[in-house]
């Protein structure tokens, strides 16, 4: 291999090279519209890997079991409903204005109060399909049936 080559490759990895990561518009619901009556798109981010492990870890609680052997217990649904309030920028679902007008607690709560099943469905499974593998749970057990095979 081309050792000048393999330099220039490895300059593209650094961060100053990288390029960003783009937000992503959705319009979720033709039922937001503006004064002309166009729909408003959503503003949605894809997490970073240090964000999404920031989430895991905050959904993982360490319990002794009847052993008396520490097992991490995974919280997936908490997990999934704060990696998609994460990821939409906008419209802002911390706004307690907006948190008001559904009579709602909380950015999840807003969303299930704004959205029919099937336009939250959708939303979800954008918001999956930019971290995948990131809502499946990796335990050490996942790992080494993995490493087996």
């Amino acid at each position: 291999m081309d050792e000048n080559n393999n330099e220039m490759d490895f300059q593209a990895f650094l961060k100053g090279n990288a390029k960003p990561i783009e937000d992503i518009k959705m319009v979720v619901s033709t039922r937001f519209t503006d004064a002309n009556g166009n729909p408003i798109p959503w503003i949605l981010k894809q997490l970073t890997g240090k964000e999404s492990n920031e989430l895991r870890k905050k959904y993982t609680k360490k319990i002794k079991n009847k052993l008396g052997r520490i097992e991490e217990q995974f919280n997936s649904e908490g997990y999934q409903e704060a990696f998609i309030t994460s990821s939409i920028v906008f419209p802002d679902l911390t706004a307690t204005k907006l948190q008001t007008s559904y009579g709602a607690l909380g950015a999840y709560d807003l969303l299930q109060k704004m959205l029919s099943a099937d336009e939250l469905a959708n939303l979800q499974i954008k918001i999956s399909g930019f971290a995948e593998e990131e809502i499946i749970e990796n335990t050490m057990d996942n790992l080494v049936e993995e490493a087996k095979n």
